[in-house]
Parts: C-alpha cells; sequence; structure tokens
C-alpha cells in the first residue's frame, strides 16, 4: 500500500511538472505565426534536460505504483 501510494505521488508530480514546462514554454512571444512548437521552445529556454527528468519521474512512478498494487505482501 505505501508503495503505491509513493508511485501515484511521484507520477502526479512528474505528470505535473510536465505540463507546467509543456504550457509555460508556448506561453510567450517566440512563436512568429505558429511555425515554433513547444519542444523548440523547450529546447532554446534549456529546460530539455528538466523535461526528460520529470518525464522519467512521471514514469518511474506509474511503474512503482503498479508495483504496489499487484505487491501482496503485506
Amino acid at each position: 500500500m505505501k508503495k503505491m501510494i509513493f508511485g501515484m505521488l511521484m507520477f502526479l508530480t512528474g505528470a505535473l511538472s510536465v505540463a507546467m514546462i509543456l504550457a509555460g514554454s508556448m506561453a510567450n512571444d517566440w512563436t512568429l505565426t505558429g511555425q515554433h512548437s513547444a519542444f523548440w521552445n523547450i529546447s532554446r529556454y534549456g529546460l530539455l534536460p528538466a523535461l526528460y527528468l520529470f518525464a522519467g519521474m512521471a514514469i518511474l512512478g506509474l511503474i512503482v505504483a503498479v508495483w504496489g498494487l499487484f505487491d501482496h505482501k503485506s
């Protein structure tokens, strides 16, 4: 049960962080007639390592939550 809650919180933290980076990267004036993507803006800000870190945290949290769900040791 503790693993599942820990995994869910870790997944939530990673997913919200990725969403904030993606939303924040498009809230600027660097898009000219819609030619630049969110990935271009994130790389321009230098936030690609943070995006990869938070995405990895979300994936790892999901794995821990599923592992805790099927772990029958109590």
